[in-house]
């Protein structure tokens, strides 16, 4: 198998000196070896619990197509602004369609992009399409495929964890869940930066954490994706024939944050140079019960770190904090989510502080307080 030493970091002069770092880089083809199966799985866990990121070559997925799908997301991205408003519904709150920007958990500024949602053709809600010859065919066939990638990774980072217990998990355990899961493919757009704001380091995306349990970005058009590793902000640099993966937030609260859910950003790091992405969030299907699995809280010192919950009230618990959808705080407060995240010290505090004022917070979550 080939694949890049870890951790390996070298100097750059972007802005100010920047570290990169060349991320693990595995090869789907190696995880059907006999040989270099193990190899493989070993490089992978290590990725998923250091980092957090990982790249990956041969995903079967063909590149035409993909080219095909940037093409048209770029194609769209140029229209004017009036044009691209016409996909866009406030009702569905950023869900599907165009979406003409947000701000990151945590940051007071809007991140400088634009994006669109695509979900599968037969969920709910339903896609919103332009009206643009071959825009719908290339997006839903790429959502499509890459779906069908993420079996057989799914089913690799199973492995991962099997080859450290004695009783096996059972190797379509990930699957089950994101068979009818509500994955979203994101294109998106981040304009070209004056000079003047780029010697800011101006984000095109704010650091965050994702959400989901996987997000898959076959290529960007330029650089700027960043990952916060032991307090250093590094560019992340991969070959160009391999996909980026990153673990997110609902995977890392499954394994008891055996594998850990990275911060992230992406900075505009030349002045008049646009970027264009598409990745695609992997989610589990809204009831999926997303508690710390007891072969990863044993793998993790035998202490439950995380809390149990639905990747329902996970994703509205992070809609809240985005601001997204403030009509889902009533049924939220409900859930007893919060009051289950503070037992672990994993309460939102914005999430919190919106209960409160809101006259929604339980008895549980004031006594909880005070206690402190």
């Amino acid at each position: 198998m080939r694949f890049l030493l870890l951790f390996v970091c070298f100097f750059s002069f972007v802005h100010a000196e920047e570290l990169d770092i060349r991320i693990p880089v595995v090869d789907m083809q190696d995880f059907y070896n006999s040989e270099k199966r193990e190899e493989f799985l070993s490089t992978l866990f290590h990725a998923m619990h250091d980092v957090g990121f990982f790249a990956v070559r041969h995903t079967g997925i063909d590149r035409d197509q993909i080219k095909k799908a940037y093409a048209q997301a770029e194609r769209f991205f140029k229209q004017e602004m009036d044009y691209k408003m016409q996909s866009f519904s406030p009702a569905l709150k950023g869900q599907r369609g165009f979406v003409p920007g947000e701000t990151a958990k945590g940051s007071s500024a809007k991140d400088c992009k634009e994006f669109y949602h695509i979900g599968r053709e037969e969920g709910k809600p339903e896609n919103v399409w332009p009206d643009q010859s071959g825009f719908k065919d290339a997006m839903t066939t790429l959502y499509r495929e890459l779906s069908q990638y993420v079996v057989p990774l799914q089913e690799a980072i199973v492995e991962t964890i099997n080859q450290k217990i004695e009783k096996k998990l059972p190797v379509d355990l990930l699957n089950k869940t994101t068979k009818e899961g509500d994955s979203l493919l994101r294109a998106l757009y981040y304009p070209p930066l004056s000079e003047e704001r780029v010697k800011q380091i101006h984000f095109w995306g704010a650091p965050h954490t994702d959400i989901d349990y996987l997000a898959i970005l076959p290529y960007a058009t330029e650089k700027g994706l960043q990952v916060e590793f032991k307090g250093q902000w590094l560019n992340v640099i991969v070959p160009d024939d391999a996909f980026i993966v990153n673990v997110g937030d609902m995977l890392e609260n499954l394994t008891n944050g055996l594998f850990v859910s990275a911060r992230h950003r992406v900075v505009a790091q030349e002045a008049n140079k646009e970027r264009f992405s598409m990745v695609l969030f992997v989610h589990p299907s809204d009831n999926t019960p997303l508690d710390p699995l007891p072969a990863c809280i044993e793998l993790t010192g035998g202490k439950q770190l995380y809390a149990p919950g639905t990747r329902n009230e996970f994703l509205w618990e992070r809609l809240l904090e985005l601001n997204i959808a403030p009509s889902l705080l009533e049924p939220y407060s409900k859930t007893g989510h919060t009051e289950r995240q503070m037992k672990f010290g994993r309460e939102s505090d914005q999430v919190v502080e919106m209960l409160i004022k809101n006259g929604l917070a339980s008895q549980e979550l004031l006594d909880g307080l005070a206690k402190r």
